[in-house]
Order: structure tokens, then C-alpha cells, then sequence
């Protein structure tokens, strides 16, 4: 019954995105149509671009699902539902401009897309807030909660308790708390009646309406309540583990299935399918764009590089991309043939401490390559990377197979994500930054505050960055 009302839920949450969503694009169409701006052409009738929801809706609804807005968002900040709604609106615009392009649809009113997104925006956003609030509302005056009985002892009794008080707007009202060890004989703890031990829990389900058991407890004790999650199983009634067994100093703590397996997680990296999702769909799709626009570029410098020195256009290099997988990484050659073997000759003039050599005014460089390297046009064929999945667009800098020897343990960690083209690094201090350390840092700053967002704030960054040559050796 339970599960049946929650599909139905779920169910009637889809429709009603995708109904405001049409409904905004309806709303889009109705602005332009009734807009006469100077210079904007009259437009056809709502029939003739009827075919772009066809697009649209599929798009939200992938977008949506992989952001999980279709599980239980009892427990959510509206701030954080708002932000799913905005990276919904922000990836699916890009998404389906990219789908415009593809299918050379070019007529298409720009200025009614971005109506649309607007107006999609703003109006998800409303109905969200509408139903948080009177969740929330309605929730704070007793209706719509559920009994939580907590099964534990000590501090993880309390901070499960002092968590749910501080948030009315769950709707979970504690019942009572049942103690594991015969020396927990106060009536009450931290405001919470003792009920029973955990022998008496069969019974204790049978005398109080309990939704949810909750258990609050320490590692050790988990051999000890095995059988109450079985007796919560067979009765029907939701149990929860509180894991709050190790507190890592990075790492972010999730649960994982692994084929009806849980697996209690601990993971430094960005997990978030979705989101990740999203970086890989922008990748592909900034590329693509990217090499058609840029293809006569790329063809005037390859026949500089060819002229203007004996040896191959592309400099082709093995370099350490996520987690140590070994790939070879493209440039445009700017430097002569046997640059890598006259390199131990300069380990001396070395400007940067650690594992990375990188001076200025390197000698192997060709005259056209001070010009590549100076503006990171060099790189460029380090787009064919990101088609094939070893780069993204933006990430920590590929290492050298020799440099990555050289690590220390914990600079290890910059491997933990997919390398970029650019990176925090790039548009942080680029050259100027001479402590490995520091640029280790930076990747690591990345790496732990990595959003989409961040993503576009980086690429932004780096088109002044590049187009001023600052800082590039």
C-alpha cells in the first residue's frame, strides 16, 4: 500500500512538471506572438512549433529524474530543490539548443527559447515552493508526519532526536526510543521515552501506531539488531540505519546498492550520476560545435606547425588520466623533434619544485610554438581526447606518467577525477604558481567543490585568460 502510494506520488509529480512545463512554453509562444519589437519578424501560429515539446519534455524528464527529484524530498531545503530546478532548466536549455542545431532547425525564435526557459524556470520554481510551503505548513500542524520510534543509545540518540527536532518541516514525530543495554534505565533520555529494550520491540509495534524505526547506534552493535530489522521487515514497517560510524575528514558518506547489496560509501569524488551526466553531455556537445567553428583554424595552424620545422604536425604523449589509466594526449607540436630527450640537460633550470618541469624561455620551443603555447592553441587537438572520454573540458591537468612516480600520497588524489583541458589551476595562477603544492591544492579545491556551475564559471575564466596570454610558458 505503501509503495503504491508513493509510485502514485511520484506519478502525479511528472505530470505536473511536464504540464508547467508545456504550459510555459504556451506561455513563451502567447509573450512573442504579442511582442512586436523593433526588429523582431512576425511568427507563425503555435501549431508550427508544437514539434519542439516533442524535444522538450523527454529532455526535462531524463533531467529531472537523474537530478532525483522524483524521490522523497521530505527532508530537502526548498533552497536545494530550487537549485535542482535551476540546473534542470540551465542543462535541458542547452540541451536542446544543441538538438535545434543538430536538426538545422535555424528559424526557430531564440527569443522564444529563452522566454521559454525563463518562464520554465520560474514557474517550476513557484510550483515547488507552493507545495514545500504547504507541506511544511501542514506538517508543523500535526497532519501529514510519521511515528518514529529510535532504537539506540548515547550520543547517536540524541543527534538523530536533536536533528529531527530541528526540522518540524519532516513531519516525523519520535514516539519513544527503545535501549539496547540493560544499564539505560532513565524513564526519559534527552526528552524521549523509554518504551521497552530492544527484546520488546515486536510487541511495542503491536501497542504504538510506528511508521519508521530508526536505529541511532555505534558499530559495535550491529550484530545486535539483526533480528529487530527482520521483525520490522516482516511487519511491513520502514527501518533506518543511522551510519554515523566513521567521521572521514574529506569524503562524503552515501549509500550505494550493489544488486540488493547495500554498500555503506565513503567517496572524495563527485558521485552525483546526473550531474556527471551533464558535464559529459556539455563536453560532447561543446566539442562537436566546438571542432566545426574551429576546423579552419585548426587547419591553418597545422600547416604552420608543418612548415615551419621538420617533424610531425600533432605531439603525442602518454600522460595519467582518472584513477592512473594511461592515455596518449594530443597537441600541436611547438617544440623540436627530440624535445623530451634534451630535457634532462635542463633539469636544472627547473622552475617549478616537485615532480612538474616547466621553465620559461624553453629553448625547444619553435618560433610558431611560443606563439601555440602563449595562447593554448597548442591543446587544441586535446578536444579529440575529450570526444574519446579521456579528458573533460574542464578537470585537474593530465600528469606525466614520470611525474605521477614521483608523487606523495596524498597529491595521489588529483588522479581521483577525469583531467581537463582547463582547470582551476589554469585560471587561478597558471604559470605564475611555482610550489607543485600549490597547484596540487588548487586541483584538490576543484576536486571537493566540483558543481556544474563551477564548470562555467572556469571555462568563462579561461577565454580572457587564454585571448590575454597571461602567465603561459
Amino acid at each position: 500500500m505503501l509503495r503504491e502510494r508513493i509510485n502514485l506520488i511520484r506519478r502525479l509529480n511528472i505530470a505536473i512538471d511536464l504540464l508547467i512545463t508545456a504550459v510555459s512554453f504556451l506561455l513563451a509562444y502567447s509573450i512573442r506572438k504579442n511582442y512586436s519589437g523593433e526588429g523582431l519578424v512576425e511568427i507563425g501560429p503555435i501549431t508550427d512549433f508544437l514539434w519542439i515539446l516533442l524535444i522538450v519534455l523527454p529532455i526535462w524528464l531524463l533531467l529531472f529524474t537523474l537530478n532525483g527529484a522524483y524521490y522523497s524530498q521530505r527532508t530537502a531545503p526548498i533552497i536545494s530543490i530550487i537549485w535542482m530546478v535551476l540546473r534542470v532548466v540551465f542543462w535541458g536549455g542547452i540541451l536542446l539548443f544543441a538538438a535545434l542545431f543538430v536538426f538545422k532547425s535555424f528559424l526557430v525564435s531564440r527569443w522564444l527559447i529563452g522566454a521559454f526557459l525563463v518562464s520554465n524556470a520560474v514557474l517550476l520554481s513557484v510550483e515547488k515552493i507552493a507545495i514545500m510551503s504547504w507541506l511544511h505548513i501542514i506538517r508543523k500542524k500535526g497532519y501529514n508526519f510519521r511515528t518514529v520510534l529510535i532504537v539506540g543509545l548515547g550520543d547517536r540518540l540524541k543527534e538523530v532526536k536533536d536533528k529531527i527536532d530541528q526540522h518540524p518541516g519532516w513531519g516525523m514525530n519520535v514516539v519513544g526510543f527503545v535501549a539496547i543495554e540493560p544499564t539505560q534505565t532513565n524513564p526519559t533520555t534527552y526528552g524521549v521515552n523509554r518504551l521497552g529494550m530492544l527484546k520488546d520491540l515486536p510487541t511495542l509495534i503491536h501497542q504504538h501506531v510506528i511508521d519508521e524505526v530508526i536505529f541511532a547506534i555505534p558499530i559495535g552493535y550491529i550484530d545486535r539488531i539483526e533480528d529487530a530489522i527482520r521483525v520490522c521487515e516482516e511487519q511491513g514497517i520502514k527501518s533506518q540505519i543511522a551510519m554515523h560510524f566513521y567521521t572521514p575528514t574529506i569524503a562524503k558518506t552515501y549509500v550505494e546498492d550493489m544488486d540488493g547489496l547495500p554498500m555503506l560509501t565513503y567517496s572524495t569524488t563527485p558521485e552525483d550520476v546526473g550531474k556527471l551526466f551533464c558535464k559529459r553531455a556539455f563536453d560532447l556537445t561543446a566539442v562537436l560545435v566546438g571542432l566545426i567553428i574551429i576546423s579552419p583554424l585548426l587547419l591553418i595552424i597545422s600547416l604552420g606547425v608543418r612548415i615551419s620545422s621538420s617533424g610531425p604536425v600533432f605531439f603525442k604523449q602518454r600522460r595519467i588520466g582518472l584513477n592512473g589509466r594511461v592515455f596518449w594526449c594530443y597537441k600541436f607540436r611547438s617544440m623540436v623533434q627530440n624535445a623530451e630527450a634534451l630535457q634532462e640537460q635542463l633539469e636544472t633550470q627547473n622552475e617549478l619544485s616537485g615532480p612538474v618541469f616547466k621553465i620559461k624561455d624553453d629553448p625547444r620551443v619553435t618560433t610558431i610554438g611560443y606563439w601555440l603555447r602563449k595562447y593554448s592553441l597548442d591543446e587544441l587537438p586535446q578536444l579529440y581526447n575529450v570526444l574519446r572520454g579521456d579528458l573533460s573540458l574542464v578537470g585537474p591537468r593530465p600528469a606525466i606518467v614520470d611525474e605521477v612516480r614521483r608523487y606523495e600520497p596524498w597529491q595521489r588524489r588529483r588522479l581521483s577525477m577525469r583531467p581537463g583541458i582547463t582547470g582551476i589551476w589554469q585560471v587561478g595562477g597558471r604559470s605564475r604558481i611555482t610550489e607543485f603544492d600549490e597547484w596540487v591544492k588548487l586541483d584538490l579545491q576543484y576536486i571537493d567543490n566540483w558543481s556544474l556551475t563551477l564548470d562555467m564559471k572556469i571555462l568563462l575564466k579561461t577565454i580572457p585568460t587564454v585571448l590575454s596570454g597571461r602567465g603561459a610558458h
